[in-house]
């Protein structure tokens, strides 16, 4: 009795002390997983900017622009990049839309005016989250943005302003990031509702690229040089019937062929015309066109402006 007693009190004096190392080590396990469950991803910035040569500015410029951006969104807590980052191409990718509508914040750099970054800004202020617009000290101010606020930079990117530019910047990311969707740009004017990019109300994701890609061709073309539009104008129109016209068209590439029958056909007007090309060389191109429209007075001329406007890739 008195061992067995000797044995249970040992056992009872083991117990808590094995129930305590336990007890820590389940703590400090949980405390961990704990704290790993806090850790939040870095929110992301998107920048939309200029990054080939505009405005006179080559692409060295545009690097360095970009890593002060980068720089000042990552001191404020940001995960920062490009929203075209990884993709070559100009046109506008599903991939980067969804940057453009899901980053936490984006910093758009409208200098040099670039047709591209203000279409993207577009988009952008569409969704009334929070956006920071900069700009160099050499590009006037584009358009009447009311409460929109400019943050400048020198275009030299001169060191003394250039720290102060710097530190804007970063207290504007800091202070518009909460910032609610009345209180931007659009949601000032009044209240709209923002559409989702991925509603399954919209399965048609290729008809509204297909419309964004001939938005930005359109861009791109006003902001070509007219020099580089002047092409010789040599289509002619020969009339088989009331309906049914064949159209030669000598001196434009075949994409521009393409692209402004494109264009031509997405108006109202045209939408219901039957289009057949038959491609004779890389700058020769015939056309045969049956439907309705063909009657129109203004048909001929609407033709010829929009192959003759059209981009030419």
């Amino acid at each position: 009795m008195t061992l067995a007693s000797t044995d249970l009190n040992s056992k009872d004096k083991t117990a808590p002390s094995i129930l305590a190392v336990f007890y820590i080590i389940i703590s400090k396990t949980v405390s961990k997983v704990l704290n790993v469950a806090k850790e939040e991803k870095p929110k992301v910035c998107g920048i939309v900017m200029p990054i080939s040569e505009c405005a006179g500015l080559g692409d060295t410029h545009w690097h360095d622009v970009k890593s002060i951006i980068e720089a000042t969104a990552t001191a404020a807590g940001f995960d920062a990049r490009l929203v075209s980052e990884t993709f070559e191409s100009n046109l506008i990718h599903t991939e980067i839309l969804q940057n453009i509508y899901g980053d936490d914040i984006v910093i758009c750099d409208v200098s040099g005016q670039n047709p591209n970054v203000f279409f993207e800004l577009g988009v952008r202020m569409a969704t009334q989250k929070p956006t920071v617009i900069i700009k160099d000290d050499q590009t006037n101010y584009p358009f009447d943005t009311g409460p929109n606020r400019y943050i400048q930079y020198p275009r030299d990117l001169r060191h003394p302003l250039m720290e102060k530019f710097k530190a804007q910047l970063k207290n504007a990311l800091e202070q518009t990031i909460d910032q609610p969707s009345e209180k931007s740009f659009i949601g000032q004017i009044g209240k709209f509702k923002v559409p989702d990019v991925e509603s399954t109300e919209l399965p048609a994701q290729e008809f509204i690229l297909d419309k964004l890609q001939s938005i930005e061709r359109e861009l791109k073309r006003n902001a070509m040089p007219r020099s580089s539009m002047r092409r010789p104008k040599n289509i002619r129109f020969t009339y088989l019937n009331s309906d049914n016209v064949k159209i030669c068209i000598q001196g434009y590439d075949i994409a521009q062929v393409e692209n402004g029958i494109k264009d031509f056909r997405s108006f109202s007007d045209y939408d219901k015309l039957n289009v057949n090309l038959e491609r004779r060389s890389p700058t020769h191109t015939h056309v045969e066109i049956t439907g309705r429209q063909v009657e129109r007075n203004s048909f001929e001329r609407d033709f010829e402006n929009h192959i003759d406007e059209a981009i030419p890739f």
